[in-house]
Parts: C-alpha cells; structure tokens; sequence
C-alpha cells in the first residue's frame, strides 16, 4: 500500500469523501471533523490516504494531542498497518492513541507497540449506532431548549464531570471553548423541568447526510427519571425534522445501561470500535 500525506483538507476531501460516504455513520468522526477544518478550524492535524490498486484502502487523521483517526472499512495487512506506524511516528512520535475499527486500531497498536515499546491498553470498546426514525419519545416531564449563555458555567462544569465518567480527561480550558461555541452554534440542549435545567445533549460534527449526537449527561440527582431518553429523542426528531438523513452517536461497549436506552429511542449499531491509548 502507497501512504500519502495531503496538506489541503479540501484535496483530501475530494479524494477520500465518497468512500467515506459509503460508511458515513461509521466514519461520522472523521468526516466531521475533516469538514470542520474544511470550513477553516485549525486542529494542527497530520492527515491522508492509503491506496493500492484497488483504490482508496484507508484514510488517517491525527489532530494535535489526540489519537489517530482510522477510516471504517480499512484493508490492509500487519505490514501495511507498520508502515504507516513508520509514517506517523516520524511526524507526531508523541502519538497518545489510535480509534478506528477494531481488527484496523489493533492492528495499528501492536505496530506502534513493537515500533516505540510503549504499552498498549485498551481505553474503549465502542459501538458506533445510527437512528434514521425515532420510535419512542420517552415520557419524562418537561421541555428542551437551547442552551443559553446564563447556562455556560453549569454546562461547563457538567462536561467536565461528564470526561469523568466516560474517561476523557476535560481540563477547564477546553471544556470552556466547546461549551462556548456549541452554545454560539446552538448545538447544546438542555431539558427543563420547572424553569431547572436537569440534562444535557449536544450535536456536533456534521456529514453530508448526518449529525452526532454527543455530551449527553444527567447528574446523579436527576437520573432514572427518563431525562436522558425524553432529550435525545426529543433532539434526534428536531434534528431529522431539519433535513438529516440520520443521527449518530458513540457508546461505551461495555456500559449495558446507555445502550439500552439509545436502542429504545431507535438507534441501531453498526460498526464496533476501539480506542486504545499508548503508555
């Protein structure tokens, strides 16, 4: 396989984009944040495409500080997987991780592992689920709206107790920059009872025909009241009712709870993935 680097998102776009597309709710991340950068946001990212004669085999992005992003879909082989390792490390040889598919971002680890003789560990195991029609609404009492910027101290306090829980470490710094401009984009949502905010969603990273769903939280007082549920339904059904195709969103695997609740509002899974950190 022939790795090539892109130094222009749009080329890489142009290039690499309809077989993304094939698998757009499996590649929402990567997609989303490509066309984030497309639209002129700087993440200091490293990115480009695998090929053989088959074609387009696999696209990678890497953002600063971040694990490398893995396409869906990739086909390569355990040499294939080292090469690019070879790539990458003489271009970021802090990488802290891989995501991607889950044969793809072991194959990935092991290389970088026998490559720089850092430990690999599992962070996540992830499923990646896509709702095309929402089939229960929930029942939970209450309105959602957008967030606010009264609202900014709260949901940013929230998303960091939220990295937390799902093991994403959220320093205050950046919690305050995506809150601030998810609430400027009226991209975060809260659901209301009595004039109190007692839940969170958020969407964010657009693809041609879907969006992701994100930052869902409910702190510990509040939950087991179908907050969670009754706001994302609520939110996945504005969101359709705009013109996507399809919603998107990532669990953790291992969490039963969650996964149940998506499946019950209409998600459905359909690809599992992997992030793994480099120690």
């Amino acid at each position: 396989m022939r790795f090539i680097l892109e130094q222009d998102v749009n080329q890489l776009l142009s290039i690499t984009e309809p077989i993304l597309l094939k698998h757009e709710a499996e590649n929402n991340l990567l997609l989303g944040l490509l066309g984030r950068m497309a639209e002129g946001e700087d993440m200091e990212s490293v990115f480009g495409y695998g090929e053989n004669h088959d074609g387009i085999r696999t696209v990678f992005l890497h953002t600063k500080g971040n694990r490398i992003i893995l396409s869906h879909e990739t086909v390569w082989t355990d040499e294939e997987a080292a090469e690019l390792a070879q790539l990458v490390q003489t271009l970021t040889p802090d990488l802290p991780g891989v995501i991607g598919p889950v044969e793809q971002a072991n194959q990935f680890a092991q290389a970088w592992q026998r490559l720089n003789g850092k430990q690999i560990k599992v962070h996540m195991n992830q499923f990646i689920y896509q709702l095309d029609n929402v089939k229960d609404e929930g029942s939970a009492r209450g309105q959602m709206r957008a967030a606010q910027n009264a609202n900014f101290a709260l949901l940013r306090d929230w998303l960091i107790r939220f990295g937390k829980v799902t093991g994403e470490h959220m320093t205050e710094e950046r919690a305050d920059a995506v809150i601030g401009r998810m609430i400027a984009q009226k991209r975060m949502y809260v659901w209301t009872v009595d004039g109190n905010i007692v839940s969170m969603a958020g969407c964010s990273r657009e693809s041609r025909n879907g969006i992701v769903i994100n930052a869902v939280f409910t702190p510990e007082e509040q939950q087991r009241k179908g907050y969670a549920q009754t706001l994302v339904a609520a939110l996945s059904s504005k969101l359709l009712d705009e013109g996507k195709q399809f919603c998107c969103l990532f669990t953790n695997a291992d969490n039963p709870g969650p996964n149940k609740l998506y499946q019950k509002i209409g998600y459905r899974r359909v690809a599992e993935s992997c992030a793994i950190d480099f120690k």
